[in-house]
């Protein structure tokens, strides 16, 4: 869930978004990825790669930020689970954990601990929602092309199967940790406990989002399990 300066922050930002100049809008494009002062999102871009950072950068497209969004959390969530794993069966933490997600990724895979993930989840998580609120459909996009400085377009059919396609995901973690949020101890439990909260907020804005851009919502996410008492 997001802290109050996250929220004033990108209320300030879409205040100001459409006064700037094209070439001030054409350096935000890229500075989305950037993090929101405050929270858990306040070193995000340390969690980052330099090859994540030069993808990020690379998609200026609202679908396809999401897409890239989707995989960085792709990666997160699979550490977690990895490293939840083996610290279960006793098999050396997050060394063992790493040299398995060597085999299953070509990508360099890096050492964390089961709560060193869980943080950087809830700072992805973060990013996600901050793009999320950057794109509006309801207005044209202040964005411009860093290589052709062409205004950038809102493609409603794309974006909306980008984010279905980041629910799912999303929603594939929400049911692996809700089965352990009572297993979960100590400082970690507080972690998990944020990062459902998150994940329950973020999918309502992702529904919303989805129906507005013409799309149909028809599986249960976090947000609805949340809600059930």
């Amino acid at each position: 869930m997001r802290t109050g300066i996250h929220r004033v922050g990108a209320g300030l930002s879409r205040r100001y978004w459409n006064r700037w100049p094209a070439w001030a809008a054409a350096a935000a494009a890229w500075a989305l990825l950037l993090p929101v002062p405050g929270g858990l999102h306040a070193r995000a871009v340390d969690y980052l790669s330099p090859e994540e950072i030069e993808k990020v950068r690379d998609s200026q497209k609202p679908h396809q930020r999401m897409s890239v969004l989707n995989d960085i959390f792709k990666r997160r969530m699979e550490g977690a689970k990895a490293s939840w794993k083996a610290s279960e069966a006793g098999d050396g933490g997050s060394r063992a954990q790493s040299r398995r997600q060597g085999k299953e990724s070509a990508e360099p895979t890096r050492t964390l601990s089961f709560r060193g993930w869980m943080k950087e989840v809830a700072m992805c998580l973060e990013d996600i929602e901050t793009n999320l609120d950057s794109y509006p459909l309801n207005r044209p996009l202040s964005v411009w092309d860093l290589e052709t400085g062409r205004p950038i377009r809102m493609n409603a059919k794309k974006f909306r199967k980008a984010l279905k396609k980041l629910r799912k995901t999303l929603t594939e973690f929400d049911g692996w940790l809700a089965l352990r949020l009572d297993r979960v101890e100590g400082s970690e439990s507080r972690l998990a406990e944020e990062v459902a909260d998150i994940l329950s907020d973020l999918d309502e804005a992702l529904e919303e989002t989805i129906e507005l851009a013409g799309g149909v919502v028809d599986e249960e996410g976090p947000s609805k399990r949340r809600a059930r008492p």
